[in-house]
């Protein structure tokens, strides 16, 4: 008996996070360990895996690059947790420009929270409250400091970046930080329609 095919759709996984230098944008950050599957579904046949493979995606850039079969086991043995990964860049300081980002950069000493002095977590009022702060501090107009103009620059740059949802999305990937999505809204409440007043001729 010949049974019908149905078609085929692909699948992907995701079995962790990795830290590898992209060769697209040439930046060293998180990479997403993805499985990739394709399966198949005939009729009267439970839904199968016929072809499978692994893929790094760069999560500064988004470009994706197949991971060949014999170095499976070595990336297993690399693989984290999103809860890892974070902790990683805590712990290596990783997410300082000069050491995750573009190569040959010695430039770079900060990131843009270490600029204007408020945690990666901060709510935009607080980071506007420190930009405020710190422009007051070092306005090229009041300030003595003889690094007042560069530092000014530094953070109306970091305003710039930290103070548009979007920008902070991806300046936030490009550093290596991966937030968990917001929880959806809470669904509206029901409401009932009263019911009609009862009218003398009703009764």
């Amino acid at each position: 008996m010949v049974l019908p095919w149905i078609g085929t759709r692909d699948f992907l996984d995701q079995l962790g996070y990795v830290i590898e230098r992209c060769p697209a944008c040439e930046t060293v950050g998180a990479f997403a360990l993805l499985r990739a599957q394709r399966k198949l579904t005939v009729v009267f046949v439970p839904t199968v895996a016929y072809g499978q493979q692994q893929v790094l995606e760069c999560r500064t850039c988004q470009a994706r690059f197949q991971v060949p079969p014999e170095q499976f086991a070595a990336i297993a043995k690399r693989v984290m947790t999103q809860e890892e990964l974070v902790q990683k860049f805590k712990e290596a300081r990783l997410r300082i420009p000069g050491a995750l980002g573009h190569a040959g950069n010695p430039t770079a000493k900060r990131t843009l929270y270490q600029t204007l002095q408020v945690d990666p977590d901060a709510d935009p009022e607080v980071i506007e409250a420190a930009f405020k702060r710190l422009a007051l501090k070092y306005h090229p107009d009041t300030s003595t400091a003889a690094d007042a103009a560069d530092r000014m620059r530094e953070l109306l740059e970091a305003k710039s970046q930290l103070g548009d949802p979007r920008k902070r999305e991806i300046y936030d990937r490009s550093i290596g930080i991966v937030r968990a999505p917001p929880p959806p809204p809470p669904p509206p409440p029901t409401i009932r329609p009263k019911a009609d007043a009862l009218r003398p001729e009703d009764v």
